[in-house]
């Protein structure tokens, strides 16, 4: 089974997506920046850099694509350059991390030593990155049944912007209250909560990253085992392992015990266990491994593996069909 990749859709494509929000989000970066500086609103600040950040990791979603696109799998790199979009995105959790710092460390301050809010020009302010963010939040939803929906790189951006989307809504709530009441300690403490939503999509992302590089199974395995023993012929499923390149490529292999005794039988066999894993597990590359009754009782498919290095003279798996790791 073929591992022809592309990030690309019919319509507008991810790349195309990610420039037109980024430009947005930098657009928003700076109405609300400016603006945040000029009315003494931390919350503007605060949601202005996650703005900033947005626009950043989109451009770095961009390049990680443009490259592994051009960088077709070879003999030194077997799959591209498509993890690209994994490292760009622990690059993004970082960057994350170090504004919401900033941003706490200023809201602390401000607790003890409140400044003045100019409170019409913040909702002002407040309510045109609102429009910005709902319009990058239009651009990056991901088509209805396109491999999109499992995008990385859109899911996240996506997932911001909706996100700073409320943010703005809130700000603009924390000014009407502080208008009526005074209580101008409701602004470091709304950029406070914003940091918490900051961390939280870093943790988000993180967690996404590791998963792929720790080689978390990309699907429930029992399960797929149990479709592919409803194939006529397909009398059991061993070493079955799956894992993802990046959020679009998904690749697996297995041992498959088949009621056949010659290759030139197993043909049809392939066809039905590539159709269940692509259609239904959105396989993208496959590698099955035949194997015959009396082939499968001669060996077992343990995974063992240890990093201490074996000695020279250790001969055990030679002459057996053992699958050490």
């Amino acid at each position: 089974m073929g591992a022809g990749h592309t990030h690309g859709e019919k319509g507008p494509t991810t790349l195309w997506r990610l420039a037109f929000s980024a430009a947005l989000f930098g657009l928003n970066f700076l109405v609300q920046g400016l603006g945040g500086l000029w009315t003494g609103s931390l919350g503007l600040v605060s949601d202005s850099l996650e703005n900033l950040n947005d626009s950043v990791v989109n451009l770095l979603a961009m390049g990680a694509i443009s490259l592994a696109n051009k960088r077709e799998p070879c003999d030194r790199y077997t799959y591209g350059w498509h993890r690209l979009e994994v490292f760009h995105t622990l690059l993004g959790v970082g960057l994350l991390v170090v504004l919401a710092g900033g941003v706490l460390w200023e809201a602390l301050h401000r607790l003890n030593h409140p400044v003045p809010i100019q409170i019409g020009w913040a909702i002002a302010f407040s309510a045109m990155g609102l429009l910005l963010n709902l319009a990058a939040t239009f651009v990056l939803v991901p088509p209805k049944n396109t491999r999109m929906e499992g995008d990385l790189n859109l899911r996240s951006a996506y997932l911001h912007a909706l996100g700073d989307s409320l943010v703005n809504v809130t700000v603009m709530l924390a000014m009407v209250i502080i208008r009526f009441t005074g209580w101008r300690w409701i602004d470091p403490v709304l950029a406070m909560l914003i940091v918490l939503v900051i961390l939280r999509g870093a943790y988000l992302l993180l967690r996404s990253a590791a998963a792929i590089l720790m080689h978390r199974a990309a699907f429930d395995h029992e399960a797929a085992k149990a479709d592919l023993l409803k194939l006529p012929g397909v009398l059991g499923i061993e070493d079955l392992r799956s894992w993802k390149i990046c959020s679009h490529l998904t690749v697996a292999t297995a041992h498959v015990l088949v009621n056949a005794e010659r290759l030139d039988e197993t043909e049809s066999y392939l066809e039905g266990i590539e159709h269940v894993l692509s259609d239904k597990y959105d396989v993208r590359h496959l590698t099955v491994h035949f194997e015959t009754s009396d082939m499968a009782q001669r060996h077992h498919h343990r995974f063992i593996h240890q990093h201490e290095a074996a000695s020279a003279d250790d001969t055990s798996h030679i002459g057996e069909h053992n699958h050490f790791g």
